[in-house]
């Protein structure tokens, strides 16, 4: 196909982009406005437009892929879409109960605008920043649309990054069920199982009405480091600096236990007979490998047991839409979509922490559980033991020599840290749903092409713990009476005590968001060039985000002396009967509301070059500020097989509703000197400062600061800005071959993070507005908060290439690559700071992660690898379909590896998928895939942020994974 130029009207549909004909070289398809062909050209919406145009024609240059794509690549779920995405740096498999989120540029989720039918969603309502892709109905999807560059023109905050546009089907006719499983190869966990129908009813182009609804249910099983042992072999973690040293003594069933509670771990009962695997092991003490040696044996948590590499989940999701075309060409559409999802997150084994009594259980003589007493084993000591000393464990003669007694226990209370066993690994349920009903209208009115539609959304999210959690002084209670063994597997009562002192699904965190908007779109030729008709559009919208925070509950809330619920002036609950998790919350509504006007025009200057522009300004009421974003971008067509454009623009994202009025202040206490009053040559090292004169050492030097992490009131925080350009060339060498080449660059500036209260310390002067004094002049607290930081620069290019080979007789052959290539990605950690540079590299310097431009995304470091890529291979003969792809990043090279080991280059990362597909049974589609086929497994890397030893963000630890999926219409 040639990149032919269009004459009159319609050559003034096109933009700053090749036309969606152009993009079928990468293998994406033309959008659609229907299930079925309609008498007329239709004109649809495009992401990154006002103007509805032609369908086959595009405003802006989109990576489109149909549904039926994403699964010849043998996607069992969205996130594998997000995951392979060239233009997305999206975490993988354990990101977070968020669910996965699209990651454009790499610039966090907050940046990435997702959309559903053109329209937004209400955001996850933790943060109030992003939406996840759990929420998209799967089985009533028909494309998904991904601009990746600034669309703030047209689209507002948050677009930063780009956008992905996810459309439904526009009318299903029939009936289709689908059933899919996917299973790793290797036993264990991971496995996933789905179900989905629609049932539709009505004929747009006859009957003028349709209407279908969508239902698909997913469940996918937890996959722990058990299942894959020989993945945690800890000859090769040790290459990687993990157990060269053994691990200190930790809470685990089989408890370690002290005479007191600040020394609770000198001897354990059963580390002489194993430690009772799986749940715990033995271990010789971290200082074991010294020399000297320095043994402290006893037992610890078995990581394979305890720890899950990927969480299991649940998606459902319900979509309907009712649709009628009118006469006069107007149509009206109502879009109904419930979809929840929960992230089984599990938490490994529960002990006290900070909040409960005493981090700590005691165990007083009278139990029969008692060290010495028949049921559990005296200890073995050497040297000295007078019933009232702590004699060092007996090992064996050559690490521990000496004189071998039983320790005299003298009837002493011991003390020491425990988590059940029976109750496997803990996990919290985070229930979340999203709710919307949008109903829009669009048709042509006295020459005028209009749109509008009101929406209305809501998202929830209730933190559940599940399993696994029990109530600390319950627990206690059964130490003290003789139910409970802290140093082996629960009798029979034991158990029954155990379940009944368990806190299952109770929520102790209640999120909600709101997103309510009508909005009114107007297009229409104005005038009349040499290239074609000029067209104009303006829009305006008006939205209301909100949210709603709930109080902590209060159930297991411990009280004071006074009969006074322990939560402190902030709200924070500081004492709690919940072992493992806190309630928390703040009772608040919050609310902002935002106006909105656009305007776009094409102007088509000639038959060969074209100028598009859009601005968009926002009034957001709570900031008290109008941000105006234009955009400019030009096309230019010299000759019928290349097409040349480019576009200039800017952006903005407004600081989330909870960054602006948190309802739940976070408050933290520190051992610190005053870098001013008390300066230091080590200012985070309390006690090692000098008082200035007028003050003395009690008053200014290591003393307990409050400082603020969480402000009720940060209004004065700034959006985010950001400039933008791309320029870049569409060429048709010969017949069938396209080629795409864009170069891309942002700037951000004002880039909201986190700063620390180790930065203050160190810079005090440059924070000196962070620091609060009294009248007298001492510290009242800092706030080391949500603060507009430094600047971020990125550059790259998106290469395309796609091939269709000439027909043969065995069949058709289409191949195509879709990548990016990072130039640059560096930024500022902190204001007017150093930069960094984050390509190609992994680290676990906390500036690239809480205080830098990444700060959001799972509270991991950003990984940018130079060059990512998707690949495939597809193949036609008949009823026979075939596509073998291929995804792959570059490695890494480690800046901060984990002590104790000497790797720091972190390998590149390729899977292969093949898919199968057959549709010679009538009304019927087989598929059979393999995914990972060549079974790689994610990079091993020693960076500390990555505890088990591989880079589980780039990929994931099933390994061959077999994918049957049957469909069938009626």
């Amino acid at each position: 196909m040639k990149l032919e130029n269009r004459p009159g009207p319609q050559r003034a549909l096109m933009a700053t982009a090749v036309s969606l004909a152009l993009l079928q070289m990468t293998g994406h398809a033309h959008a659609q406005a229907a299930a079925q062909p309609e008498p007329q050209i239709q004109s649809v919406q495009v992401t990154g437009s006002l103007i509805r145009r032609a369908a086959d024609e595009g405003a802006t240059a989109l990576t489109v892929i149909k549904a039926t794509e994403l699964e010849s690549r043998g996607h069992t779920e969205l996130k594998d879409l997000v995951l392979e995405q060239p233009q997305s740096l999206s975490l993988g498999t354990n990101s977070g109960a968020a669910g996965p989120v699209t990651n454009l540029r790499g610039l966090g989720p907050m940046r990435t605008l997702t959309l559903l039918n053109g329209r937004r969603l209400a955001n996850e309502p933790l943060q109030d920043q992003y939406v996840s892709v759990n929420v998209i109905p799967r089985i009533a999807l028909d494309r998904v649309e991904t601009l990746s560059s600034g669309a703030a023109s047209i689209y507002g905050a948050d677009a930063i990054g780009g956008v992905q546009n996810y459309w439904t089907k526009r009318g299903f006719e029939g009936a289709q069920i689908k059933a899919e499983y996917a299973t790793p190869e290797m036993s264990g966990g991971g496995d996933t199982k789905s179900v989905g129908a629609i049932f539709g009813y009505g004929k747009l182009g006859t009957d003028g009405f349709n209407a279908y609804i969508a239902i698909d249910h997913q469940k996918k099983s937890a996959l722990f480091q058990q299942d894959r042992p020989d993945q945690h072999d800890p000859a090769i973690l040790r290459t990687l600096g993990l157990g060269i040293t053994p691990d200190s003594r930790n809470p685990n069933p089989f408890a370690n236990f002290g005479f007191t509670r600040a020394a609770n771990s000198n001897y354990n009962p059963t580390f002489a007979t194993g430690c009772g695997a799986p749940y715990s092991i033995p271990v010789l003490g971290n200082q074991s490998a010294n020399t000297p040696a320095v043994y402290a044996p006893g037992c610890f948590r078995n990581p394979l047991y305890w720890n899950a590499v990927t969480d299991g989940s649940e998606i459902t999701t319900v979509a309907a839409r009712a649709s009628w075309n009118l006469s006069g060409g107007h149509k009206i559409d109502l879009d109904v979509l419930h979809s929840e999802f929960t992230v089984q997150k599990f938490r490994g084994m529960q002990a006290p922490g900070a909040v409960q009594p005493f981090t700590t259980y005691a165990l007083p003589s009278s139990s029969r559980f008692y060290p010495g007493k028949g049921i559990t084993p005296g200890v073995q000591v050497v040297g000295s033991n007078t019933g009232a000393n702590t004699p060092a464990m007996f090992i064996d003669p050559a690490k521990t020599p000496g004189a071998v007694s039983t320790l005299n226990m003298n009837n002493r209370p011991i003390y020491f840290q425990w988590g059940p066993a029976e109750l496997g690994p803990a996990y919290r349920n985070d229930e979340q749903s999203n709710d919307r009903l949008v109903l829009s209208v669009e048709g042509d009115v006295m020459g005028w092409d209009y749109r509008a539609g009101a929406n209305y959304g809501v998202s929830k999210r209730d933190t559940r713990v599940g399993g696994g959690y029990i109530l600390y002084s319950k627990a206690q209670e059964g130490f003290n009476n003789g139910t409970l063994n802290p140093f082996g597997l629960q009798d029979a009562a034991g158990v029954e005590y155990l379940r009944s002192i368990e806190a299952r699904d109770y929520t102790y965190r209640l999120n909600k968001a709101y997103n309510q908007s009508v909005d009114l779109t107007l297009s229409r030729s104005v005038m009349t060039l040499a290239g074609g008709d000029v067209t104009f559009a303006v829009s305006g919208e008006l939205r209301r985000d909100s949210a709603r925070t709930s109080n902590a509950p209060l159930d297991y809330v411990l009280r004071d002396a006074a009969g006074n619920y322990s939560i402190d002036a902030a709200g924070n609950v500081t004492r709690s009967d919940l072992v493992g998790e806190t309630p928390q919350g703040v009772a608040k509504k919050l609310k902002r509301d935002i106006a909105s006007l656009v305007m776009e025009a094409d102007v088509p200057l000639t038959q060969s070059f074209l100028l598009n522009g859009s601005v968009r300004a926002d009034r957001y009421d709570d900031l008290k500020t109008t941000t105006i974003n234009p955009k400019l971008a030009a096309r230019w067509q010299p000759m019928s097989e290349l097409v040349l454009r480019s576009s200039v623009s800017t952006g903005f994202r407004a600081p989330s509703i909870m960054d602006i009025q948190n309802p739940t202040p976070e408050v933290r206490t520190i051992d610190m000197d005053d870098p001013v009053l008390c300066p230091s040559t080590q200012p985070t090292v309390s006690g090692t400062g000098q008082p200035r004169p007028g003050f003395t050492a009690d008053q200014v030097c290591n003393v307990s600061t409050t400082y603020w992490t969480k402000t009720p009131n940060n209004d004065f925080l700034k959006p985010e800005k950001s400039r933008g350009f791309s320029y870049g060339f569409a060429y048709e060498p010969v017949k069938n071959l396209t080629v795409t080449v864009d170069y891309w660059g942002l700037k951000l500036k004002d880039v909201l993070g986190a700063l620390t209260i180790a930065e203050v310390q160190q810079n005090p002067a440059k924070y000196a507005e962070y620091i609060i004094r009294a009248p007298n002049g001492v510290i009242d607290h800092i706030v080391a908060s949500q603060a507009n930081r430094g600047q971020t620069r990125i550059r790259g290019a998106d290469v395309a290439v796609g091939y269709r080979f000439p027909t043969t007789s065995i069949g058709v052959f289409n191949a195509k690559i879709d990548g990016t290539w990072y130039d640059k990605y560096e930024f500022q950690g902190e204001k007017d700071g150093v930069w960094f540079q984050n390509v190609g590299i992994i680290t676990n310097d906390g500036r690239f992660g809480a205080a830098g431009p990444n700060s959001g995304l799972a509270g991991m470091p950003q990984v940018n690898p130079r060059w990512k890529h998707t690949a495939s291979v597809s193949y036609t003969n008949g009823p026979w379909g075939a596509t073998l792809s291929q995804r792959y990043q570059t490695g890494l090279t480690d800046l901060t590896p984990r002590a104790g080991s000497s790797l720091t280059e972190v390998d590149s990362y390729s899977q292969y998928n093949v898919n199968v597909r057959y549709k010679g049974i009538k009304n019927a589609t087989i598929s059979l895939g393999v995914n990972n086929i060549t079974e790689e497994w994610p990079p091993l890397t020693a960076n500390s942020i990555y505890s088990g030893g591989y880079l589980t963000s780039m990929a994931d630890m099933m390994g061959r994974v077999y994918r049957l999926s049957v469909e069938y219409k009626f």
